[in-house]
């Protein structure tokens, strides 16, 4: 009778710890509260309204001012930290290499010919742009999160995803008559 118990007790610890599949945001950014800095706030904001720019000018299939503003958004996360001054090296490093990332990502927006090849980078860097924004505990404004499949819990089923400050959004990858969808998340509180 004992072992038929440690068996059950197995299985129910086994079960309680095994993760529950929550969708693969909680993979894909997390929100830092207790780094938050005023400072970081603005120079972030300063980022998105940039970030929102591309995201116009994708869904307009516009590639010449997705590829310019883009370029501007480079540019920027060259020079923004120069204007965070802090003691925290632990901060300004996160920040730095957030932005380091963010760079990247938007150079392969950049380089992409291909609608398609322009959407998967384009939604490459919207990721690396919550991880930042989560990461520096981004808390000026809230960050709605959209995807393209619409399903709240199936971001893994080939979604793109954008961010956005309002609570709607027209999506920039398949721009459908201007129809606004609404967000699936909100980037403060996940």
């Amino acid at each position: 009778m004992g072992k038929l118990y440690i068996f059950i007790l197995t299985i129910f610890l086994v079960a309680c710890n095994s993760p529950e599949k929550q969708g693969v945001h909680k993979d894909l950014w997390t929100f830092v509260a207790s780094n938050n800095n005023p400072q970081l706030d603005d120079l972030c904001t300063l980022m998105i309204k940039d970030y929102e720019g591309i995201l116009q000018g994708l869904a307009k299939n516009d590639t010449a001012d997705v590829f310019a503003r883009a370029k501007a958004l480079i540019l920027r996360c060259d020079t923004l930290p120069n204007y965070f001054v802090t003691k925290d090296t632990t901060m300004s490093n996160l920040f730095k290499s957030g932005l380091v990332n963010l760079q990247d990502e938007l150079q392969g927006v950049v380089l992409e010919q291909y609608p398609e090849e322009l959407n998967m980078a384009m939604n490459m860097a919207s990721i690396q742009m919550l991880h930042l924004l989560g990461k520096v505990g981004y808390n000026k404004q809230s960050v709605y999160i959209f995807n393209t499949n619409g399903k709240k819990a199936d971001l893994e089923e080939e979604g793109l995803l954008w961010i956005s400050l309002n609570k709607k959004s027209i999506n920039p990858y398949y721009n459908i008559e201007n129809e606004l969808v609404s967000a699936n998340y909100i980037l403060q509180e996940n």
